[in-house]
């Protein structure tokens, strides 16, 4: 074959073909040049090319087929091949490309564009701007995260229903959907408020550097006290005050007990004590009865308690007392009566009865109740807990939730029986508690609920049925939920079965029925109109029924991922103009054809993610009615 070669200073001229030749230097295509018939194909793959200059094609504008795959390109200049407007086949496959943004303006004839095996995320506004409805875009071996609707749009131009789009998009409220909390972050949480909302104010102040002395002979604690002259005598123990908490730590230093007025901390305005973690095996009359008034929290987490005995504590001033992660079996009745608690804490001990709870101070308003052996709920225990606000039953093993069993809890607004065997709930289970906000009965046992077994809740906004047994939701399951419930979550049960009319009205923001075995959702299941959310996440869907979706007029987000989909059809998306995000990922989806998500709308910031799915192929016109 007969070769012809320019040479230029440090350039190599590697011609493929005898009518052209291409002009090379230092692994970036300079120009493309030829001697006499105008080149239609040019095959430029696997030559190690790395860069592209801006102008390297202008002098083949007539081709109809290029290949610039199994080279290096990391990257190419804006309207690379804007020039090639009689091209109708462009393989950029096996490069390093992450942006192809302005690339293919004025490519109307092109037919295929091979970008497969390209480290592509993300095909954003205007990134295939340019492409007609007959183009084919390969994209297999790609780790494509999302699509925009606007993928196709000319990105450089915005009309005005855009215009109102982006503006309704900033003055538009975005609700924030809460995760779950773990129970020692519920725990500390509810502590750290009720600190807040007790913090006694003191004339006195704490010095910057204030010391302590402790003095604790056999692990009995003598006294406490300001540490003088930085002397410390033998056997005691220098311990620091941290200023900003006003607070003291005595954790884990083996303390077993505690001599009579050992506190000598009277004029430092401390209010909060520590003193987790030590080798404590009962409270005593000298451990709580004197400490001062501005004392109000001490933490008595992981000692060795066994039992709270009666008519031994008897401190008005002491607003919160965790003891959590202790031994207790019992706790005597009345034996916190002659307190004034506000936040009381038993996370994991080994209590069995809640008989002790009906002789709790009546000024209690958060009490921590979780990982403990309670298998039932006496009647009438929460008579006198008027001012309780907050009470978690998280991991226990009770089975049933019988007709008033939460009387008198008159302000009570966040209830958590989590991780419980609840098998029934009675249908008036729940009465009278008029201002709970949040109920939460994830990974229960519960195989159905009967009709009413929310009435009356006319304040509630969280409700969590996660990980229970429910097969079927009817159109009465929830009638009777308060139209102002914002959240409705249904993960993991085992529903199979929607009926008509199951969701009217509420919930208001989000419904999450990821992880159930729903293959099918008939037409008129929602009628949501403030919904905003829908996951539907680990089901069977096979398909997008564009029917199962109306009623939605507000849905923002939609996800299907983990699904059974393996093709969406023209008519798929007909009600879900107003998504902004839909995610379709982790599906056997292989091809999005012309028309498949036509209805979403085009408006900028709107999504389709993709990701691990094994599509190889989208269409030109995948957004429009065709």
């Amino acid at each position: 074959m007969l070769f012809t070669i320019l040479f230029l200073p440090l350039v190599v001229a590697a011609p493929t073909r005898e009518s052209y030749i291409l002009d090379i230097e230092n692994g970036t295509l300079r120009n493309v040049l030829f001697h006499s018939t105008p080149l239609e194909e040019l095959d430029l793959s696997g030559l190690g090319i790395r860069h592209l200059e801006k102008n390297a094609l202008d002098n083949v504008s007539t081709l109809k087929w290029l290949s610039l795959a199994n080279n290096s390109l990391e990257s190419l200049p804006e309207f690379m091949f804007s020039n090639l407007s009689n091209l109708e086949y462009l393989s950029l496959a096996e490069n390093n490309l992450k942006n192809l943004e302005y690339l293919f303006v004025r490519l109307e004839k092109l037919r295929v564009l091979n970008i497969s095996c390209n480290p592509v995320l993300h095909l954003r506004r205007g990134h295939l701007f340019g492409l007609t409805k007959s183009t084919t875009i390969l994209i297999e071996g790609n780790n494509l995260w999302s699509i925009s609707t606007g993928t196709f749009t000319n990105s450089f131009l915005k009309d005005d229903e855009e215009l109102k789009n982006l503006e309704k998009m900033k003055a538009e409220f975005t609700m924030i959907q809460t995760t779950e909390s773990t129970e020692s972050d519920i725990e500390l949480a509810s502590e750290r408020n009720a600190l807040n909302a007790d913090m006694p104010t003191s004339k006195n102040k704490i010095l910057k550097g204030q010391k302590l002395k402790l003095c604790m002979p056999n692990n009995i604690v003598l006294s406490i006290e300001p540490l003088e002259n930085n002397s410390v005598a033998n056997g005691c123990l220098e311990i620091p005050v941290n200023k900003e908490k006003r607070s003291v730590s005595l954790q884990g230093l083996g303390i077993k007990g505690f001599h009579e007025k050992w506190y000598q901390l009277q004029y430092l305005p401390i209010i909060s004590l520590d003193l987790s973690n030590n080798e404590i095996t009962e409270i005593t009359k000298e451990l709580l009865n004197d400490l001062p008034e501005d004392l109000i929290y001490v933490n008595l987490r992981g000692n060795r308690i066994r039992c709270i005995w009666s008519q031994v504590i008897e401190n008005r001033h002491l607003k919160i007392l965790n003891l959590s992660n202790n031994f207790l079996e019992k706790i005597e009745d009345g034996a916190l009566a002659k307190t004034n608690l506000t936040s009381l804490t038993f996370f994991e001990n080994q209590l069995e009865s809640l008989s002790f709870v009906s002789s709790l101070p009546s000024t209690l308003q958060v009490l921590v109740l979780a990982k403990n052996r309670f298998s039932s709920i006496p009647g009438g225990i929460f008579v006198n807990l008027p001012n309780l606000i907050y009470l978690n039953l998280v991991n226990n093993q009770i089975e049933r939730l019988q007709n008033g069993v939460f009387n008198g809890l008159d302000s009570l607004q966040i209830l958590i029986i989590t991780k419980n065997r609840l098998v029934e709930i009675e249908r008036d289970a729940f009465n009278g508690l008029k201002q709970l906000t949040t109920l939460n009965f994830y990974q229960n046992s519960l195989t159905e609920l009967q009709k009413g077994t929310f009435s009356g809740l006319e304040n509630l906004k969280d409700l969590n049925l996660s990980s229970n047994k429910l097969q079927k939701i009817t159109a009465d399951m929830f009638a009777d939920l308060p139209q102002n419930l914002g959240y409705l979550h249904i993960d993991f049960n085992e529903i199979n079965s929607l009926e008509k009319g199951s969701f009217v009205n509420v919930p208001r923001f989000t419904l999450s029925l990821t992880g159930n075995k729903i293959s099918t959702i008939p037409s008129g299941t929602f009628d949501l109109p403030t919904l905003r959310d829908l996951y539907l996440n680990n089901n069977t869907l096979t398909m997008i029924d564009g029917d199962s979706y109306e009623g939605l007029p507000q849905l923002k987000h939609l996800l299907l991922i983990e699904n059974q989909i393996n093709e969406i059809q023209k008519g798929s998306c007909k009600n879900l103009a107003s998504l902004s995000i839909l995610n379709i990922s982790r599906n056997p989806i292989q091809k999005l054809q012309n028309g498949a998500l036509y209805g979403l709308s085009l408006a900028r910031g709107n999504s389709i993610y993709i990701y691990e799915n094994q599509l190889k192929e989208i269409q030109g016109a995948l957004f429009e009615d065709i």
